[in-house]
């Protein structure tokens, strides 16, 4: 069936709890945000980042957010998923400049919580 393309699925909650994290301000609130989005065992890998459980995310976010608190992430796509898979493009912005592009590839668990996200760059 060549040339048909899924549409759009529905965000998980996850996904979005997620995706405030990285954009969250107050740095009180990540833990929050991370509690509501991935299991304790959380494996998240980019090219120059590797990072397994929740308090060493929380630990790359706090310091991000405290570093860079200008910059923020969005999806850039439409949400595409099966099986409990999901993959999307995202943006790095800065004043509404792109800094950055990338792909990630999600991984929810049986209780739909992430338990591993592969991001790639470009």
């Amino acid at each position: 069936m060549a040339g048909i393309r899924p549409d759009s699925v529905p965000m998980p909650p996850a996904l979005e709890h997620y995706w405030r994290m990285w954009n969250e301000l107050e740095l009180d609130a990540i833990r929050g945000h991370l509690e509501l989005a991935v299991a304790s065992n959380i494996v998240w890998a980019d090219p120059l980042h590797y990072y397994v459980g929740k308090d060493s995310l929380e630990a790359n976010v706090r310091v991000l957010r405290i570093d860079k608190p200008e910059y923020r992430f969005a999806i850039a796509s439409e949400v595409d998923g099966h099986h409990l898979r999901y993959r999307y493009r995202w943006q790095m912005m800065r004043k509404h400049r792109v800094l950055m592009r990338g792909l990630d590839i999600v991984t929810l668990n049986a209780d739909r919580l992430i338990e591993r996200v592969d991001g790639f760059f470009g």
